[in-house]
């Protein structure tokens, strides 16, 4: 299958989705038992499976890619068009980014608001690079499917484009639950995870800036410094720089289809060089 079928192939999935989320929106609120409201229910939780088990106040930890990728200028959209048909059309975009996240190999650690935040690694991963390059091979793919093929679609069924960025970076990731018995979560801290988050900001629509721990992985010639670059922090009289990057992220598209063929959904750390 090439490169442009699996795009097509998201866009009418994104589409697709987005029909049945405004099918199922008027069966709910007929019956909140029924049985599309119970399939949904059932489905699996975020968060990366090997800590999912830690109790109230335990943490691990693994090295890692964390990844951010967002819909941009989102909240104007709330503010012109009506709040169901943008949730809608929020869910079923990001809802196809996450199973791209999952078709490369990342962990979702999160659905929030309207962006996906993932994990690509654990610690059974061999070579940081790889978790490094298959989140690229994520990026890459899902901000070409939706400015080359969503986009598309959607101003062909009369409606508006959507913008797409995303941020990363590498680094150590600890994960502590935190909470109380009656509630509580898994939560990520880290510099990377943190930085990330920051990159996602840097991001302009159609770029993925990426931090240099995770640059740092990657092949020279497939980023350059962004012109913010860099980050400046100080303490204690003390300066430190921390650089940051814009991803050539159109070059990965070419390794796309035969990567996650072979990686069939499995998480990264299966991959055995």
């Amino acid at each position: 299958m090439s490169n442009k079928l699996n795009q097509d192939q998201f866009a009418r999935d994104v589409l697709s989705r987005y029909r049945r989320l405004s099918s199922a929106s008027g069966l709910l609120e007929k019956s909140a038992r029924s049985e599309e409201f119970a399939h949904a229910a059932a489905m699996p939780s975020t968060g990366h499976p090997h800590f999912a088990h830690l109790g109230l106040g335990e943490s691990g930890h693994c090295y890692g890619v964390t990844v951010f990728i967002d819909l941009v200028a989102f909240t104007s959209r709330t503010f012109w068009e009506s709040p169901e048909s943008v949730l809608r059309l929020n869910t079923a975009v990001m809802s196809q980014v996450a199973e791209v996240v999952q078709s490369c190999g990342g962990y979702i650690l999160g659905l929030r608001g309207d962006g996906v935040f993932a994990c690509f690694g654990d610690n059974n991963v061999q070579n940081p690079k790889i978790p490094a390059a298959f989140s690229m091979l994520a990026c890459s793919f899902a901000l070409d499917a939706v400015r080359n093929a969503l986009n598309q679609l959607l101003e062909q069924s009369g409606m508006r484009p959507v913008q797409i960025r995303a941020g990363a970076d590498y680094g150590r990731l600890d994960f502590v639950r935190i909470g109380s018995h009656e509630a509580s979560e898994v939560n990520v801290v880290g510099f990377s995870a943190n930085f990330a988050a920051k990159c996602e900001k840097f991001a302009k629509s159609w770029e993925v800036v990426i931090g240099e721990g995770l640059a740092d992985l990657l092949p020279d010639g497939h980023y350059e410094e962004h012109e913010g670059s860099p980050k400046i922090y100080q303490q204690d009289y003390k300066t430190r720089r921390y650089h940051y990057h814009q991803v050539k992220w159109s070059g990965y598209l070419a390794h796309l289809n035969r990567v996650r063929e072979d990686l069939s959904g499995d998480p990264v750390g299966s991959i055995i060089l």
